[in-house]
């Protein structure tokens, strides 16, 4: 037998919650994906170029560290970066450390595009960023035990920060359905 059968269902609000939060950062995908097409770009070229652009400290953009950022196959951010190199959004530099490898960068052109989506989205997060929230907490909330446990920390921390950001937002700024 399945160890999934063995559990107990959700109860009906928690899976009222998670279809929620679920229809919430759906609906965020579908404005990024329709931002990015708006700009003559494939939205995985905007995930590409945000990845790059975006990078933790320390790390190099190459083809397997982009896979595994975005959840594709090798040869699919091989052809995503082929495509980029071809519009002027991305530069293939030989990685100075291990010749055999290809190190990704943003143009300038790529740049501006990323900042003018990237100016985009956050405008867009000030709508969807609350939310987003509301949902996550209504989701901790439920899950949380019956005695009254803490959440756990990685979820606490994160809506506090979420939380913080969605009350420091600037003064005056709209979202994109109100203008």
């Amino acid at each position: 037998m399945h160890r999934h059968s063995q559990q107990p269902s959700p109860p009906t609000s928690l899976l009222q919650a998670l279809a929620e939060f679920r229809y919430h950062l759906r609906s965020f995908l579908q404005f990024s994906e329709q931002v990015a097409q708006g700009h003559d770009l494939r939205p995985r070229q905007h995930q590409l170029l945000l990845q790059i652009a975006g990078l933790p400290e320390g790390r190099s953009a190459t083809i397997n560290f982009l896979a595994e950022r975005l959840g594709l196959r090798q040869n699919s951010v091989v052809e995503l970066a082929d495509r980029s190199v071809a519009q002027g959004l991305v530069r293939r530099v030989e990685d100075a450390a291990d010749r055999r490898r290809t190190v990704l960068s943003v143009t300038a052109k790529g740049m501006g595009l990323l900042h003018a989506l990237s100016a985009s989205h956050a405008r867009e997060l000030d709508e969807f960023g609350p939310q987003l929230i509301r949902a996550l907490e209504r989701i901790s909330t439920l899950r949380s035990e019956p005695r009254g446990a803490a959440r756990p920390a990685t979820v606490g921390r994160a809506l506090s920060i979420a939380a913080s950001a969605a009350r420091t937002k600037p003064a005056g700024s709209a979202s994109r359905r109100a203008r």
